[in-house]
């Protein structure tokens, strides 16, 4: 019997019958608990499962694109799989456009790959196919390696400035081209950043009053965000 490549897959996707479906393939299956994605199918290459609901309360929340930068900094190669019978559930949603607008931003602002199953079985046909693939070469050590993705200086300015409340990737753009750096964009008064166009005297002071907050040490550390549970 010939032995399949082996994936690494979060514990809390066991429930949803992916990894049965993929050791059936021939897969090897191992159980972790993971931080960054639910499938680990290469040290360079991440899948993220997100069911349908799953996928609209994180775009509404706003933690879609905060989880998708985890996703996108932990992986060279990151990718998203929605799964969900999506042309009735987009003839459902209150605001189309806004799907729409989140999956041309995660595509070509934050490079992730995003592809769409009808149910676990396509899922598992989808994770089997990526594991056979040729293009990477299959490591000889472990699939979980502690590294980093090395980023161009340009977009970790744009992630950083970004993280601040009330300014996404647009606007970190207009005030990195206003103020030149990042340090001058974080040490820039309320008066200089709101002359940046789209940012305005509340963004402003929202910003500023987060970065002026002297910081209390809470009681436990916070639960680790993990993409795609909610």
């Amino acid at each position: 019997m010939v032995i399949g490549p082996r994936v690494v897959v979060d514990e809390r996707e066991q429930a949803s019958m992916v990894p049965i479906l993929l050791r059936e393939l021939g897969l090897q299956i191992e159980y972790r608990m993971l931080d960054v994605g639910d499938y680990v199918v290469f040290p360079r290459c991440a899948v993220e499962r997100k069911e349908e609901q799953d996928f609209a309360k994180s775009l509404y929340s706003g933690r879609l694109f905060e989880q998708a930068h985890r996703l996108c900094e932990a992986y060279d190669y990151p990718l998203l799989i929605v799964e969900g019978d999506f042309p009735v559930f987009i003839k459902k949603m209150k605001r189309p456009r806004a799907f729409w607008g989140a999956l041309t931003t995660l595509t070509l602002q934050y490079g992730l790959g995003v592809f769409f199953t009808a149910d676990v079985q396509q899922t598992a046909d989808f994770i089997y196919t990526l594991a056979k693939h040729k293009s990477f070469t299959r490591p000889k050590g472990p699939l979980l390696q502690k590294r980093r993705k090395v980023k161009a200086p340009e977009k970790m300015q744009l992630l950083l400035v970004s993280s601040l409340p009330g300014i996404g990737p647009k606007l970190a753009d207009r005030a990195l081209r206003r103020f030149g750096t990042a340090r001058r964009v974080f040490s820039a008064s309320v008066a200089e950043l709101s002359s940046v166009d789209g940012i305005g005297r509340v963004k402003a002071e929202k910003v500023a009053e987060i970065l002026d907050a002297h910081y209390h040490p809470i009681a436990r550390p916070p639960q680790q965000l993990r993409f795609g549970k909610i």
